[in-house]
């Protein structure tokens, strides 16, 4: 015989375990705790099992009926209700999450070193997440995507934006074969967006006379009220040391030696992947100085004043800094095309050689790599007194053209 509503609700506890019977199975369990639940007993294959409904009064009995009018259903069929339940939590929650959610679960199986990690990290951050986290995951369409990259593209990070587009396609990837997705609307992706001006990349903007230099550094010390002390700390730097702009932004207060001054940059953070090591002139010691009151107790040197989280400054902050440096002597920004943050490479290169230092001096700064395993050797061995020597009559020399 049915239950009716009024049995239900005058179930009450008793010293042992009891159940009242709905009919195909369906009872609700009391038990002495106070517990009361909608149970349903079936056999499957055999065996017997029981899925558990719900709570009552949680569930109604209205409810647990028609709960159980679909589990029966199920093993009619030769389904485990419980299994099915699973699976559509599994499908909703897949549902509920973002596109930020999965590509977090992606990258965390990259095995990605920190300053890659945190580079990629920042890079979705800015561009990818603010839009792909607006709608669902399954509601994208190739043109969507495309359009979220030209602005990338179209505001001159043509390779941030292939970029994005191949993490976009390797997170997509992984939602499609997981089932969650139908089609992977990144693919292909890569391929329908500009390319980068190679041969620009190549010849990063670099100033290439002393007075320009001389221009551009009396500028870098002398900026507007508004820009960050830390990137104006950093536009110091670069020039003095030239390394990667890359190396400059995620340097850490651990990797400099104070004492011997001298900057150790791990291997896995290095483009040959092999540990460079960057002696110090005192000007750059001091602007290290400088910088310990306001990053010093963050990981990084250099740490946006605007970060709240102790991330390094993003990929183009310093660039776009020199962009809107003007030559005084032309009316246009420094260096040929733009001056970038990359470009203090390039000039140091060209005016040390020109001074006549050593070639293999100067590579070794610029941390570009012998071919010669013999040579290589000989230059790690005894070449860093004669780049230490370097480096500060370059620093002395900088000093020289802003006071000229």
């Amino acid at each position: 015989m049915a239950l009716t509503n009024t049995q239900v609700a005058n179930a009450k506890p008793k010293e042992k375990i009891y159940k009242l019977f709905d009919g195909g199975g369906l009872h609700l369990l009391v038990k002495p705790t106070g517990y009361r639940g909608w149970k349903y007993d079936y056999r499957l294959n055999g065996g017997r099992e029981t899925f558990t409904i719900g709570k009552y009064p949680e569930i109604s009995l209205k409810e647990a009926r028609e709960y159980h009018r679909e589990a029966r259903s199920h093993v009619e069929q030769g389904r485990k209700p419980l299994a099915i339940r699973k699976k559509k939590e599994v499908q909703q929650n897949q549902q509920e999450k973002s596109f930020s959610d999965y590509a977090k679960e992606w990258i965390a199986k990259q095995n990605l070193v920190d300053s890659t990690l945190t580079d990629l990290v920042q890079r979705l951050e800015k561009n990818i997440y603010p839009y792909l986290d607006e709608k669902p995951v399954t509601e994208f369409s190739t043109r969507d995507l495309y359009q979220i990259c030209l602005l990338m593209s179209d505001r001159g990070s043509k390779e941030t934006a292939i970029r994005m587009a191949g993490v976009m396609r390797r997170v997509f990837n992984e939602l499609l074969i997981f089932g969650i997705i139908e089609n992977n609307p990144a693919q292909g992706l890569a391929e329908l967006l500009p390319k980068p001006d190679h041969k620009k990349k190549e010849n990063f903007g670099h100033v290439t006379s002393a007075d320009a230099l001389k221009n551009l550094l009396l500028q870098i010390e002398n900026p507007s009220n508004r820009q960050d002390p830390v990137v104006t700390q950093a536009l110091k730097l670069m020039p003095l040391v030239f390394l990667r702009p890359k190396n400059i932004r995620f340097m850490r207060w651990s990797q400099i030696d104070f004492d011997e001054q001298m900057l150790t940059i791990p291997a896995e953070e290095m483009k040959a992947h092999k540990e460079h090591k960057v002696p110090l002139p005192h000007q750059a010691i001091q602007i290290l100085e400088d910088l310990k009151p306001l990053t010093g107790d963050c990981e990084f040197v250099f740490v946006s004043g605007h970060s709240r989280d102790g991330k390094p400054l993003s990929e183009n902050t310093t660039t776009q800094a020199l962009r809107r440096f003007i030559n005084p002597e032309t009316g246009e920004p420094f260096g040929t095309g733009y001056m970038t943050s990359h470009g203090f490479r390039h000039t140091a290169s060209t005016m040390l050689n020109e001074m006549g230092y050593s070639a293999d001096a100067i590579e070794l700064q610029l941390a570009h790599l012998s071919k010669d395993r013999i040579r290589a050797t000989y230059n790690k061995a005894q070449l860093m007194p004669e780049r230490r020597k370097m480096l500060q009559e370059w620093a002395d020399y900088l000093d020289e053209l802003k006071q000229a």
